[in-house]
């Protein structure tokens, strides 16, 4: 099975690499479906635009959307 390779912080773009921080400072590590998204900058910058406009009525803190993502992702075997 073909996969991709992350982008790690050192080949990132500049202004990508706050982000890795930012990940890591929230979760520990850096995560690999982060690293594949940050591999096309426009679709990086697309989905960040997405969720802060879904985030204006957010009731729920970000850090437990993204900890249910990572736990749904754990369940259906993903293996990052």
């Amino acid at each position: 099975m073909a996969r991709v390779l992350g982008l790690e912080k050192s080949d990132a773009p500049w202004h990508l690499r706050w982000f890795y921080g930012v990940i890591r400072k929230m979760f520990g590590q850096d995560f690999t479906p982060a690293k594949i998204q940050m591999r096309l900058p426009g679709l990086f910058w697309g989905g960040m635009a997405r969720q802060a406009g879904l985030g204006r009525k957010r009731l729920v803190s970000l850090r437990y959307i993204q900890l249910g993502k990572v736990r749904a992702a754990n369940r259906v075997d993903c293996p990052f």
